[in-house]
């Protein structure tokens, strides 16, 4: 399974409340051209979710929970600037 940082967490805490996001609607991660994206939807039945202080923040659907099994999704800095960090956990390296 995904493991997802508490600063992760927070982020996307934060990210939602900024978006004035309704109840139900949280962060999804899909597939796109060049890796994965972020945006809002509905949580599914069957999906994966994360929740912060009793809130679904993420939630991933049976496909993408199984490609980001041994994956853990952070904050990692670039330059001046925080942005989600999706790495692969040491002991998934071949």
């Amino acid at each position: 399974m995904l493991t997802v940082t508490e600063s992760a967490l927070d982020r996307m805490s934060r990210r939602l409340a900024r978006k004035e996001a309704a109840d139900g609607v949280a962060l999804r991660f899909t597939r796109r051209e060049g890796g994965w994206k972020l945006r809002l939807d509905q949580e599914s039945a069957g999906d994966t979710a994360f929740t912060r202080d009793g809130r679904t923040v993420l939630v991933l659907d049976k496909a993408a929970s199984e490609a980001m099994a041994n994956m853990t999704l952070g904050i990692g800095k670039r330059g001046d600037r925080s942005r989600f960090r999706l790495r692969r956990n040491e002991s998934s390296k071949d």
